[in-house]
């Protein structure tokens, strides 16, 4: 399932799922290297991306406007890209402004833009990250500027939260708390706050006192909103989400390290794609050490004893013994996890680096390990 990133009818989106600090990000950048190489203009949509990436890219910082990475220093390692690579940082506050322009008139705009209670629901509402994250691939899908978009999904309790996201904030929106204390009110236009003040509850006359006037008109004027111009389109959008994510130009990748949690969490994602019939393109599992086969001795032989005291040689042997048996851990993990899936389901492994991945080269390696021949499993 990995050759079709390098081909022309290969998918246009690409997610990559998976726990927080498996390396989705460097993953997903290593993916996105290659479909460049290959010949494809690829986009890498990252959440938090950390500064050691952007280093590694070639890149001052991240934004979200579209920074192209320059690859031409490729030429010294062999490699000659035929594409080009794009990275860019999910802006939660940004994408939710641009929804609100797609389906507002600049005069709404300008009251919207101004509401407390939006400016509050824009950067905290449950659920908002994943869904902008999944806004910002289908605005990138329907622009058509790239050959691949690869989403480095939002860390979160579960790693496919953001595929509910969409009916998570529209259900939040519509049946919260404030909609259904409010929306006998909405209707009454601003009226309807003077009639709340004097005519509510003391429930809601202690709310007043504790919220002010100012924020319930803000709640009030905003819910309006919401149910005459914006629902509609947010349950439109996340219908088409949805027939994105499900079609065959969505695949998924389930990253993991070969932990006892991250393992469980790309098993139970796995599962959930199946549910779904959504496309899946295959495990990575990142950060596995190597097996090493080697017996060496508890004391140092006798032709190298002069060179390396006894004292040293007994903490090498310990420290080898560790990693040995860390690589037969890992490979028991992905052993174990192979056995659990079908049998034609890609696994691939990423061993783990001396040191944290800080130039191109370094992406190069990962992209080697992922496409090149010697890797089981196939992907």
């Amino acid at each position: 399932m990995f050759e079709p990133i390098c081909t022309p009818d290969g998918p246009k989106v690409i997610a990559c799922c998976g726990s927080g600090g498996v390396g989705k990000t460097t993953i997903s950048a290593a993916l996105g290297l290659q479909a460049a190489i290959s010949g494809k203009k690829t986009l890498v949509l990252t959440i938090d991306p950390a500064r050691r990436l952007a280093d590694a890219l070639g890149l001052a910082a991240f934004s979200h406007e579209a920074r192209r990475v320059p690859l031409e220093n490729l030429t010294q390692n062999g490699v000659r890209p035929e594409g080009e690579l794009y990275a860019m940082m999910l802006d939660t506050k940004h994408t939710f402004d641009r929804i609100i322009s797609h389906y507002a008139s600049a005069d709404l705009q300008q009251s919207i833009f101004k509401n407390r209670y939006y400016k509050h629901i824009s950067a905290t509402l449950a659920g908002s990250h994943e869904y902008m994250a999944m806004e910002k691939v289908y605005e990138l899908y329907v622009d058509d500027q790239y050959d691949l978009i690869l989403l480095d999904t939002p860390p979160s309790r579960r790693a496919l939260d953001f595929l509910d996201a969409p009916n998570r904030v529209t259900d939040l929106l519509q049946h919260n708390f404030f909609w259904k204390m409010f929306r006998p009110y909405i209707s009454a236009g601003r009226w309807g706050v003077k009639l709340f003040s004097y005519m509510a509850s003391p429930f809601f006359k202690a709310a007043r006192q504790i919220m002010g006037s100012r924020m319930l008109e803000d709640i009030i004027d905003f819910l309006r909103l919401w149910n005459d111009v914006l629902f509609e389109g947010f349950q439109k959008r996340a219908e088409d989400f949805k027939t994105l994510l499900s079609g065959p130009e969505t695949l998924f990748f389930a990253i993991a390290s070969p932990m006892g949690a991250p393992m469980n969490e790309a098993l139970f994602m796995y599962d959930r794609l199946e549910d779904y019939e959504i496309s899946f393109g295959g495990f990575i599992i990142n950060r596995v050490h190597p097996r090493f086969n080697q017996r060496v001795p508890k004391r140092p032989p006798a032709n190298v004893l002069d060179d390396i005291p006894s004292a040293l040689w007994t903490k090498l042997h310990s420290n080898f013994t560790d990693f040995k048996h860390l690589g037969e851990s890992d490979h028991r993990a992905v052993e174990s996890l192979k056995r659990q899936v079908k049998k034609e389901t890609p696994v691939r492994c990423v061993t783990l680096f001396e040191d944290d991945i800080h130039q191109l080269n370094g992406l190069l390696n990962i992209r080697d390990q992922l496409f090149g021949n010697g890797n089981s499993g196939g992907l």
